[in-house]
């Protein structure tokens, strides 16, 4: 199988990030998309190795902020490939607390929007949460919302190992 046929699926570059009893976690994520409209719910896969995974499930909720095509690489790189169990992600970021008690990311931010977690699937490696949108803001109507394909091609940066898009090019 060509595994490179799977980069034309379109995805976007989300930070996500929650609060639970104090401890805060945040990561990027390329796989976050709308379910419905009425009422208004999102699905947001998560790497069962991300801190950020056991803070949502703990916490019930997430807020999830798309990153535009001008975000910080510096950002891209705490966030993308360093884990919140080594170094405090939020010592430089920017942040504001949701209406779900969350901290949401506002440094590259295009938007926002605040879930509660309705349901989970779990899909052995990740865990996908079903969530309804409790609240959003559009915080830069000028920016671009960054492409997974803008993320690879012009940043030039790959996934993860715990990216669902994640390659192992050594195989």
């Amino acid at each position: 199988m060509d595994i490179t046929s799977l980069f034309n699926i379109s995805y976007g570059i989300y930070y996500i990030s929650a609060e639970y009893q104090g401890q805060k976690s945040a990561c990027l994520v390329n796989t976050v998309f709308q379910l419905t409209a009425e009422p208004i719910r999102v699905a947001v896969s998560v790497s069962k190795q991300n801190q950020t995974h056991d803070t949502i499930l703990n916490k019930g909720s997430v807020a999830v902020t798309v990153v535009g095509t001008e975000a910080e690489t510096a950002n891209l790189g705490l966030l993308g490939y360093r884990t919140g169990r080594e170094v405090d992600k939020f010592a430089a970021l920017h942040t504001k607390t949701d209406c779900l008690g969350n901290p949401v990311i506002l440094d590259d931010c295009v938007s926002y929007f605040s879930c509660k977690v309705e349901k989970t699937v779990d899909l052995d490696t990740h865990t996908v949460f079903i969530c309804s949108v409790e609240d959003g803001e559009v915080v830069d109507k000028e920016a671009v919302p960054m492409t997974y394909n803008y993320y690879r091609q012009v940043k030039k940066l790959k996934s993860s190992k715990f990216a669902p898009t994640y390659v192992d090019e050594s195989k």
